[in-house]
């Protein structure tokens, strides 16, 4: 059995919860699935299927990856019709560059450690609700400004597992690594 697994920024819980209640009443109008707040991530750099068995060399790869931290701005909500989600987006000035370095950095580690990662620019999100009609969505302006924005402070980057439930998909944080730290022991670092 492989493990389906991606890395990703979280914002802190009560950052997640807030966005979730103050996107309520728009998911509600769209009838679309409300993510739950313990899924709110932004990827990283999606690795896909993993065997069990690779993954201390991806946790080496990640641990080699030192970064900054950072912030992000969610300041949109967007409907993106191919994949029908809702998400909040983050713009892409000078707050957003150095965790798009962290995902460019990443993608080169996991590659370099021989992985084949879903290569993609990064583009700051977080998906808020999905399966949205997109005749209810068509009814809505987009995009539509997210008032007050939400400014994500990145401390650390986390390797998430997915896994399908009767729900939708769910996440777990496998491990965590600090940004900023010179040393990161995987034995501390470790989640599970």
């Amino acid at each position: 059995m492989t493990l389906r697994l991606f890395f990703a920024l979280q914002p802190a819980p009560d950052q997640g919860a807030a966005l979730v209640e103050r996107a309520a009443p728009l998911v509600a109008q769209l009838q679309a699935r409300r993510m739950p707040a313990e899924n709110l991530h932004a990827t990283l750099c999606f690795i896909g299927a993993v065997a069990p068995q690779d993954l201390d060399r991806l946790k080496s790869a990640a641990a080699a990856v030192h970064a900054q931290p950072a912030s992000l701005r969610f300041d949109t909500l967007e409907y993106w019709h191919k994949a029908r989600v809702l998400c909040a987006t983050a713009g892409g000035g000078e707050l957003a560059a150095p965790v798009r370095a962290l995902a460019e950095s990443l993608q080169a580690a996991v590659l370099e450690a021989g992985f084949a990662p879903d290569v993609k620019p990064f583009r700051a999100h977080l998906t808020l609700a999905r399966k949205v009609p997109a005749v209810r969505a068509a009814q809505c302006e987009w995009p539509q400004p997210l008032t007050p924005p939400l400014l994500m402070r990145c401390e650390n980057f986390v390797l998430m597992q997915s896994r399908r439930a009767e729900s939708g998909s769910m996440y777990s944080v496998v491990n965590s690594w600090p940004l900023d730290a010179d040393d990161r022991d995987l034995s501390t670092a470790n989640i599970q």
